[in-house]
């Protein structure tokens, strides 16, 4: 009998599959700064790796995202101050033996074996662009001070990225290679300033994306591309049609582009969504009988083949989790 794995590989291929799959997650640790340093934890960690553990025991999901919850960001971001862009050059490489691989892939691992083969697995990346980012965000409450960086030193911000995308790269290919995922779930999102232009942004930011995903893509063929729309950030889409990444999930509520449009847009490509993930969605809202009805709706207008059932983005931390098994039933309902 074809597992829910097998399935999520055919899936990935863009082969008619016999169950359409659905996939919805949340983050664990509601203190930004917890998920930043609580690495350094064990405790955390291991109360996070219990918990996604629980998530799979609770409702037997179809595949899953894990959450990078204690470890959002490279450890060379943290213990240093960054007034200038000058300051930027004290981030050095990660060394090999850093526990912040170790441990990470350890717990990954132990997420993974406890799913015994029954379910695939994508594991949550955040872009050099988007570590960065979220380092100037959570830890200096600062959101300008990226584009305020990037606009004034926009090579050495490049060689950054690339320096964070080598190290990105150690901690996906061994995770992949270690700890059973089927690829990374790596988070993009194109910056929201105007000074920024699209030339700025391919020159500089782009190789170090790309960089990242052929490592992904070198250790397994399987990774999936989200180009995040949280909080209503718009992307051009077709700005990351060259990516190299298995499938793509994209915000199609916030770009107002279907599935179906966005399969097309990416050459045919497996596609992941379909629900809005605010507390204003459908998905968050709805009574069971509506979810099934979109679930329905969904798969009517967009196919089956190619295609994955999720949300847009993560989902509310206080969302049912058992809302996932209505989207399944209702997708291979024969009613």
């Amino acid at each position: 009998m074809t597992n829910k794995r097998d399935i999520l590989l055919q899936t990935l291929d863009n082969q008619p599959a016999d169950t359409s799959l659905a996939g919805f997650w949340h983050h664990y640790l509601a203190d930004e700064r917890q998920q930043v340093f609580g690495f350094r934890q064990k405790q955390s960690v291991a109360a996070v790796v219990a918990a996604q553990q629980r998530f799979y025991d609770d409702i037997h999901p179809d595949f899953t995202k894990i959450m990078s919850d204690n470890f959002f960001l490279l450890p060379s971001l943290l213990d240093v101050t960054f007034n200038s862009p000058a300051d930027l050059r004290q981030i050095k490489p990660v060394a090999a033996n850093h526990p912040w691989y170790q441990d990470q892939v350890a717990a990954i691992k132990a997420i993974v074996d406890h799913y015994q083969g029954d379910i695939g697995s994508f594991y949550n990346i955040f872009s050099p662009w988007y570590q960065l980012r979220l380092r100037f965000e959570i830890l200096d409450q600062d959101p300008v001070k990226i584009y305020d960086f990037f606009a004034a030193e926009p090579a050495l911000f490049g060689e950054v990225l690339n320096q964070l995308a080598q190290d990105l790269s150690e901690l996906v290919t061994r995770l992949i290679r270690e700890a059973g995922i089927v690829g990374i779930y790596l988070c993009v999102q194109q910056p929201q300033d105007s000074r920024i232009t699209k030339a700025l942004w391919q020159q500089y930011v782009v190789p170090s994306e790309k960089l990242l995903l052929n490592a992904a893509q070198a250790a397994n063929d399987g990774n999936m591309l989200h180009i995040c729309g949280f909080a209503g950030a718009r992307n051009n889409l077709a700005d990351y049609q060259d990516y190299p990444a298995k499938a793509i999930n994209f915000a199609s509520y916030v770009e107002g582009v279907s599935l179906a449009q966005g399969k097309k847009l990416f050459g045919n490509r497996a596609i992941l969504g379909g629900f809005d993930n605010t507390e204003a969605g459908l998905y968050y809202r709805g009574t069971e009988a509506q979810i099934k009805a979109e679930t329905k709706r969904l798969l009517q207008v967009n196919g089956r083949q190619g295609i994955l059932l999720g949300a847009d983005c993560s989902i509310p931390f206080d969302t049912p989790d058992a809302r996932a098994n209505w989207v399944s039933a209702a997708a291979n309902s024969k009613q």
